[in-house]
């Protein structure tokens, strides 16, 4: 296969519009030899803000008369589906697509997934680097089955369709990760939390070389079927996309490439930390909230926590929020939300209920760093829920509540994105990574 490897991009400011986009796409796609070809889509859910449906149709355009069938599937990882016609709306937008098929990544069906390698536990303690002796008492203590679904393995070519941004677990977004753990199954996709977590969201997010990268890097390279990436970066302030990254042929150029302008577009900087901030959530183009429960929408603390000086608060507001997570969320209520320290050192807690890692990340990540101080765990900073979780069901999870209308006026009342007070409003809030970054250059 003679494929051009180099990425083809079009990143003019202050946008790209979609026709650029579209030709960048068709240009790179021109090269791939699709001749009856059998070609799935991978696109992210709707947690993702992201032109998905724009996008397809520069693909379909792209690959009509050239490819035997598209078919899309999206890569929630363990994410809850999509209502069938809000999935439909996602992908096809105002477009009708008859011959395609949109499917849900099942990622909990053992028969939906076909083994591709394994990870051998020396390996897996490898990764976990300074923490590796705590692998086995997090429940990795043998060799692990690489599993993806099997329709990727029922096709001649997949396409990823990837937003990258900064990234909590992975440094960013995007690339590779659409299919570890977009589209694995849930060894890995618990594998790569519990890595990240331990690392933590402030030390990993905005950094594209990290651990948890390069293990979905490696695991990406044992699919044996032929990638195509398609790496957008967005401007949450605008709406509008940054750039536009394609990689006939692979991945991990594309996402570097991406990943720069990701971190000039992406990464917002306060040079000093506040005493209070206010994590706004964004909404959908039709008027509903991004982040259907806290599993996503906690983003909005970890993305924004490091603007608050030491036992400051951070408030997260997403008044549509009821729902914990509706895959973790009957373990998250058992255990509670708390940090590494604190879960070390009570294993009772959650290891007799075969509680896994990855449902203790979210806890993990809205504490942040929560060291135990004569035994007690104590967060650097407290963090409050203006959610539709009642104040009692924020107590039993060991969290801060406020009343989600006062927030709403204070939101309403405070200049945004701006530090006023002693206090900052952030928009956008788990979709924009804020840093603080001292006049100095000093994090």
């Amino acid at each position: 296969m003679n494929v051009r490897s180099q990425v083809l991009q079009a990143a003019p400011p202050p946008a790209v519009t979609a026709p650029d986009a579209a030709a960048v796409i068709a240009d790179a796609l021109a090269e791939l030899p699709l001749d009856a070809s059998r070609v799935l889509v991978l696109a992210p859910d709707d947690t993702r803000k992201v032109p998905v449906s724009q996008t397809f149709k520069a693909v379909w355009h792209a690959l009509r008369g050239r490819a035997a069938s598209v078919e899309v599937m999206i890569a929630q990882g363990t994410h809850a589906s999509m209502p069938e016609a809000a999935k439909r709306q996602w992908v096809f937008g105002v477009d009708a697509y008859p011959s395609v098929p949109i499917h849900d990544h099942e990622w909990g069906r053992s028969d939906a997934l076909v083994e591709i390698g394994s990870v051998p536990l020396a390996e897996q303690q490898a990764r976990f680097g300074d923490y590796g002796e705590l692998a086995p008492g997090l429940g990795f203590n043998r060799d692990m089955p690489v599993r993806i679904n099997r329709r990727l393995l029922d096709c001649d070519r997949v396409i990823l369709i990837t937003r990258v941004q900064p990234h909590e677990g992975a440094g960013f977004a995007g690339g590779a990760k659409q299919i570890f753990p977009g589209v694995s199954g849930p060894e890995m996709i618990n594998l790569l939390h519990t890595i990240g977590s331990l690392r933590g969201a402030r030390a990993i997010q905005g950094v594209l070389d990290n651990p948890v990268r390069e293990l979905i890097d490696d695991m990406t390279s044992k699919v044996p079927v032929p990638l195509t990436t398609i790496a957008l970066v967005v401007d949450d302030a605008t709406g509008t996309t940054r750039g536009v990254f394609v990689q006939p042929d692979g991945w991990r150029e594309v996402t570097r490439a991406a990943a720069a302008l990701s971190a000039e577009v992406n990464i917002r900087y306060t040079a000093r930390r506040v005493s209070r901030a206010v994590a706004a959530t964004p909404r959908l183009p039709d008027g509903s909230w991004m982040y259907p429960e806290l599993w996503t929408g906690a983003k909005g603390v970890f993305r924004g926590d490091d603007t608050v000086a030491d036992g400051g608060e951070l408030v997260l507001y997403a008044p549509a929020v009821r729902e914990i997570s509706a895959t973790h969320g009957r373990a998250i209520r058992q255990v509670g939300l708390h940090g590494w320290p604190y879960l070390l050192a009570h294993p009772e807690v959650w290891q007799p209920h075969g509680v896994s890692p990855l449902a203790l990340t979210l806890g993990v990540l809205i504490k942040g760093d929560a060291p135990l101080v004569d035994g007690r765990e104590t967060p650097r900073i407290d963090v409050r829920l203006a959610t539709a979780i009642p104040p009692d069901e924020c107590r039993a999870l060991d969290v801060g509540y406020e009343s989600p209308e006062e927030v709403a006026r204070e939101i309403d009342e405070a200049p945004a994105d701006t530090i006023h007070d002693d206090r900052l409003v952030m928009h956008n809030a788990g979709s924009i990574l804020w840093r603080h970054r001292s006049p100095n250059g000093q994090s």
